[in-house]
């Protein structure tokens, strides 16, 4: 039985970078739908089975942020896999305050290539999570267990990926050089991904079945 494509919504205020979305990931096996609305986003998420939702940050008058938190505050957006994408890298502060919401950040212009390589190895590492987390179903796993694991997951990979292209602010309100502000904001970054990976290693001891 073949399976049906993946599905993903793609939320942009510019519609040339939805239509440079949408050629980068339909060639690749993709179902994409696209909103310049986000309001509009928002209402298809709502009524339809999204796989992932690729949202920009710099949008007006309401910015990707606000979106995100919009999203995750419904249930139908609270495990919904979401990557940002901006022209701009991210500041350290944000991954600080986001980073439990987002999936992974796409950083514009891209090659087709760089787009499709991307959500398709997102698309790997969470299936495999997803399989996991079914065999830990038909072993009587709690679901709030289960749900715990793949969100911790998800956090620590895109975390980690994240803080490897982080930049500092251009204007620093602090008496220390942008590349202190940067080195003390990661090592906050860290002790955050360490706690995350010691929650799910605790998780995985209760429940060795998360270990294979």
């Amino acid at each position: 039985m073949v399976k049906p494509p993946k599905k993903i919504l793609i939320i942009d205020d510019e519609a040339v970078f939805l239509e440079a979305s949408k050629k980068a990931l339909i060639p690749c096996g993709f179902f994409c739908i696209t909103k310049q609305d986000p309001s509009e986003g928002i209402m298809q998420l709502k009524k339809d089975s999204i796989d992932l939702v690729l949202l920009d940050i710099m949008m007006d008058p309401v910015d990707g942020w606000d979106i995100l938190n919009h999203i995750r505050s419904h249930t139908n957006g609270n495990m919904v896999p979401v990557m940002m994408s901006s022209a701009k890298k991210l500041h350290p502060d944000e991954l600080i305050r986001y980073g439990d919401s987002m999936d992974g950040f796409i950083i514009k212009p891209f090659l087709d290539s760089e787009l499709c390589e991307t959500v398709n190895e997102f698309f790997s590492f969470y299936e495999t999570l997803l399989k996991i987390s079914h065999a830990a179903l038909i072993q009587g796993v709690p679901e709030s267990v289960r749900k715990k694991w793949v969100q911790l997951n998800r956090q620590i990979r895109a975390m980690n990926q994240i803080k490897e292209i982080l930049t500092p602010p251009l204007i620093i309100q602090e008496p220390i050089s942008p590349e202190e502000f940067l080195q003390q904001r990661l090592f906050q970054i860290n002790q955050i991904i360490t706690q995350k990976q010691s929650e799910r290693d605790l998780i995985q001891f209760q429940y060795p079945v998360f270990r294979n």
